[in-house]
């Protein structure tokens, strides 16, 4: 798993999120190193937790109120893109001002 990658995180309701890696390492609201940081896309958009901050620490930026969520890596999964999907990121990622894949 590296930063950019597009994901799946299966959140404890049992309503999957998707996003692209912004973040992945320790955080200082929590024990442990297997912290992902997730900038959440398309329908997932402000289902989140965060805007990439936690407790005045930014750990990553380009998303705006709850469009971030913290995870550990047990529950996020890299997803395969078809080209249109992956086209459709990008310009969603340019346009938010996240950067790319």
């Amino acid at each position: 798993l590296s930063v950019n990658d597009p994901v799946n995180v299966e959140m404890q309701d049992g309503n999957p999120l998707q996003g692209v890696v912004a973040f992945i390492g320790p955080v200082k609201f929590a024990e442990g190193s297997d912290w992902v940081g997730v900038r959440l896309t398309g329908l997932s958009v402000g289902l989140g937790k965060n805007d990439g901050s936690v407790k005045g620490v930014t750990y990553f930026d380009g998303c705006g109120p709850n469009g971030g969520v913290f995870v550990r890596r047990g529950v996020v999964s890299r997803r395969t893109l078809t080209r249109l999907e992956e086209l459709r990121l990008k310009r969603e990622l340019k346009n938010a001002g996240g950067g790319g894949l």
